[in-house]
């Protein structure tokens, strides 16, 4: 299977894990300002979200998903619109858009040049503006299901604090995310080498959702499938 199929079953998948969905969105919301740039809005599994706190333009590389979040939300007054942009090159046209907040969610693991792609984003935002990072976490932990969706690396947190403070970004946020998706992801991924997770297990995880939610908020997240950082342009 290649790399789009891959991702558009994945992000399918999600559509039916709005717990998962949310508790993500819940970790970015103190840090979303009124006016948002979601990069790599993929079928709007966040997106809708993103549109009860604010003005929003989506983004994403893929022409079809555009067209499928344009389709799903076009009723709602706070979508500006949406653009197709490959975030590894700079912007073609101006936004006529004053960002303050980009969210940019399981996106940077896939673009070679990761410092490019946030020297864009940097250079974008206004002075005080936000960049919120949802990033798969745990180098140890890339295996078949990382290959199979394309991803060229997994982030430990020094790496992320080189990345962000060396093109420019002062770090306000940075902390390990679901920790009970380590073992899901290193079960199947390393030990059963699959290449994609099934429908039946991202339910079941969706479902637990709210326990682990409430344990990551006792117990301290030293370690976590996924990277939450952001960073705000000084």
């Amino acid at each position: 299977m290649d790399f789009e199929k891959a991702n558009t079953l994945t992000l399918s998948m999600l559509e039916e894990a709005p717990a998962y969905n949310r508790w993500v969105f819940e970790k970015f919301r103190p840090y979303l300002g009124e006016d948002l740039l979601e990069i790599g809005c993929g079928l709007g599994n966040l997106t809708g979200f993103l549109l009860g706190e604010g003005r929003v333009f989506v983004a994403d590389i893929n022409a079809s998903y555009l067209r499928t979040v344009s389709h799903k939300f076009q009723s709602h007054v706070n979508l500006k619109g949406v653009f197709l942009w490959d975030i590894q090159q700079k912007l073609s046209q101006n936004l006529h858009f004053p960002a303050d907040t980009i969210v940019c969610s399981n996106v940077l693991e896939h673009v070679e040049d990761g410092d490019a792609v946030l020297r864009n984003f940097y250079q974008l935002l206004p002075r005080g503006g936000r960049l919120i990072l949802l990033l798969p976490a745990l180098k140890a932990l890339y295996n078949a299901l990382d290959r199979e969706l394309g991803h060229f690396r997994r982030y430990h947190k020094k790496e992320v604090i080189q990345k962000l403070a060396g093109n420019g970004f002062r770090i306000l946020h940075l902390n390990y995310f679901n920790m009970f998706g380590i073992w899901g992801w290193f079960f199947n991924g390393t030990i059963l080498r699959k290449r994609l997770l099934s429908l039946r297990q991202i339910r079941i995880f969706n479902q637990m959702v709210p326990f682990f939610a409430v344990v990551e908020k006792i117990i301290p997240t030293f370690m976590g499938q996924s990277l939450i950082a952001v960073g705000e342009k000084d």
